[in-house]
């Protein structure tokens, strides 16, 4: 499935060794011919629709009927380098090159090491401390404020999809379900969700989506981090709303934290906190009590791998990640 090494990709990047793999994408380390650099090399396979040529090589659609859904998911992707490629922020994932070949799409980018978020968080028994906040989560707040000012939607904000650095800084990765906002008039949407970080809105491609639509996945990681679980999915919640406060999981969170995340998890777009600035000042809060006085131990029911499903198994259904 995965490309063989020293395979040369746009007569540029050498495939080095396979890194990870999702449904939708499968990631290399690589290097860069001319420069030497290491490379981050992410190929576009989504493994349930596509297969490798007799050549080990090129890609197609081995799905009859999914050619259609295909394309579109091709499409997907080669928009995230073209929006990854007008960021330049020292927490987002730099962009190095992207580009068609083998019949389907790649993406380059910096070399990233440290370990997600979810690895990070399991390590330190949920990092309840002042210098995590203000070290990782402060600069997280910073960069989706970034980003929202340059007109684009991350869409995606979860644990999985931010790396904790060395020297505890983030980087936001996989731009994947992006877009940019406001959206035109009739324009569509893809539907790209995460269960348990997606707000409601990413459920409809006609909906209206906007920077509290990121400020609600950032409230189900905040949950996450306070909790040790994400909130219930906001689907299991239309009719009956009744998601306990994190003080309800962890005492040593401060009321006015626990009010803004819960605000954040609002299902109604309309009724959720909509300003950064809010969670920023409440984090701000939260360092200074944990520097006074540090958390005691929190016993965590920690919630299972993320899993990530991008389609469902019939042509033409929309297409999820969860």
């Amino acid at each position: 499935m995965a490309l063989q090494r020293n395979v040369i990709l746009n007569d540029t990047y050498q495939v080095r060794h396979l890194m990870a793999s999702s449904e939708l994408a499968i990631v290399y380390a690589g290097r860069d011919r001319n420069t030497g650099a290491k490379v981050a090399i992410k190929e576009f396979f989504p493994q349930r629709l596509a297969a490798r040529q007799a050549d080990k090589r090129g890609v197609f659609c081995s799905s009859r009927g999914f050619s259609g859904q295909y394309q579109e998911l091709l499409a997907a992707f080669l928009v995230e380098g073209e929006l990854l490629s007008t960021l330049n922020h020292p927490h987002i994932v730099s962009y190095v090159d992207h580009f068609e070949e083998n019949d389907t799409g790649y993406l380059v980018m910096e070399y990233c090491t440290g370990v997600t978020l979810t690895e990070y968080l399991i390590k330190r028994n949920h990092a309840l401390d002042a210098a995590f906040i203000t070290e990782t989560l402060l600069p997280l707040v910073d960069t989706l404020d970034y980003i929202h000012k340059q007109g684009i939607l991350h869409r995606d904000v979860k644990p999985s999809n931010i790396m904790v650095m060395e020297d505890g800084t983030p980087k936001l990765l996989d731009f994947g379900s992006a877009a940019r906002w406001p959206v035109q008039s009739g324009e569509k949407q893809a539907i790209f969700t995460s269960a348990g970080y997606s707000p409601l809105e990413f459920y409809s491609e006609k909906s209206s989506q906007g920077p509290m639509s990121d400020i609600y996945s950032l409230a189900a990681l905040l949950h996450y981090w306070t909790c040790g679980q994400p909130p219930m999915d906001v689907k299991q919640r239309l009719f009956r709303d009744e998601l306990p406060s994190v003080r309800s999981h962890n005492e040593y969170v401060n009321r006015w934290l626990a009010r803004v995340i819960h605000w954040g998890l609002s299902v109604r777009s309309e009724q959720r906190c909509a300003s950064l600035a809010w969670v920023k000042r409440s984090l701000q809060v939260q360092a200074w009590m944990w520097k006074i006085r540090k958390p005691g131990t929190v016993e965590w029911a920690l919630a299972e791998n993320e899993h990530t499903q991008i389609y469902e198994a019939e042509p033409k259904k929309q297409h999820e990640t969860a």
